[in-house]
């Protein structure tokens, strides 16, 4: 009998300790759970702050889920459905967190579609300062182009689409760049034209003096047509046609070198001889035989001719052309020493 008595109370006791135990289990999982929905309570409130300040509207529906499912874990608490509300707090604090995350991507975005707009803008700009005078329409149509889209790609800043911005924003650059690499490259033509203007101006310049020394009428037609030539690439160079006035001018320049290339040899060497010496010899008619000075240029201009003649001969091209450039100066000296004593 005691031993059925102890057994009983054994018993008791043993159920009483479960129950207690059991009892702080529920009261430890209750605390658990109200305390990750508090927690949540907050994320929620942050949430709510970053999406109103930020003007987010794709940070809006998951704080809203958020909100709903938050709601539905405290009933679920209230309840007593403690495993339903705490998986119902977590999924609301994650859509909170995805919301704060949605809130700070948008101001980030926003400052970095602000920062490429006012990039494009200037860029722009200085394509437009950049862009070559002249009738360059593909030049004019890329510029229209690019500014239609930056005035657009602005309206989708202002209204928050910042994706539709930033594509818009980065074909304005695009095009931007586009027009400054192009207008670099004419300013290059332009320095390339202008450098070989100069020199082929200077040729047909030289090849005229020639040609007037060694009286070649061929050669004298030859860079006249070389001088036309070279005022036609004038013009489509003014209007940024710097293929056809290069063309013009490269034209212009074989002329002048074939009109020079007339005066050159022996055959151009000895009609300069003989042009200069039927000058000399009708100068010599007009010198009085008192005219000492008059009469001592001659000379020398003779013996310059005779010089000119033997190397003419030997096939001294150069030194010929050098002879002969002496005795035409010389002999200009006698004309102007002539015209003096005439006054």
């Amino acid at each position: 009998m005691k031993a059925m008595l102890s057994n009983y109370w054994l018993l008791v006791g043993l159920i009483g300790l479960l129950a207690t135990s059991g009892l702080a289990q529920t009261n430890a999982q209750v605390g658990k759970v109200r305390t990750e929905l508090e927690r949540t309570d907050e994320v929620i409130e942050r949430a709510n702050d970053a999406v109103r300040s930020s003007n987010t509207p794709m940070a809006a529906p998951p704080l809203q889920k958020a909100i709903k499912l938050q709601k539905d874990a405290w009933v679920g608490f209230r309840g007593q459905n403690y495993t339903l509300a705490y998986r119902l707090t977590m999924e609301a604090r994650d859509l909170a967190k995805k919301a704060i995350v949605r809130s700070r991507l948008t101001e980030q975005g926003e400052t970095v579609v602000l920062r490429k707009l006012e990039r494009a803008a200037e860029l722009l700009e200085r394509a437009k300062e950049a862009m070559p005078p002249g009738p360059d329409g593909r030049l004019q149509t890329i510029y229209e182009s690019a500014k239609n889209n930056l005035n657009r790609a602005w309206e989708f800043y202002r209204i928050q689409q910042y994706r539709a911005a930033l594509k818009l924003a980065n074909q304005v650059i695009n095009a931007g760049q586009d027009i400054l690499n192009a207008a670099n490259r004419q300013i290059r033509r332009y320095a390339e034209f202008e450098r070989r203007s100069e020199a082929v101006a200077e040729l047909i310049a030289k090849t005229r003096e020639k040609i007037a020394e060694c009286g070649s009428d061929d050669a004298l037609r030859l860079v006249e047509q070389a001088r036309k030539m070279y005022q036609l690439s004038q013009e489509p160079a003014s209007e940024g046609k710097y293929a056809a006035a290069l063309r013009n001018l490269q034209q212009a320049r074989k002329m002048a070198m074939e009109a020079s290339k007339m005066c050159n040899g022996v055959g151009a060497l000895s009609r300069r001889h003989e042009r200069i010496k039927n000058e000399a010899d009708r100068l010599a008619e007009k010198i009085s035989p008192d005219n000492g000075a008059a009469k001592r240029l001659l000379n020398q201009v003779y013996e310059q001719l005779q010089l000119a003649e033997d190397f003419i001969n030997r096939q001294q091209t150069e030194a010929a052309a050098a002879a002969l450039k002496a005795a035409h100066l010389t002999l200009n000296q006698l004309k102007k020493h002539l015209t003096i004593n005439d006054r």
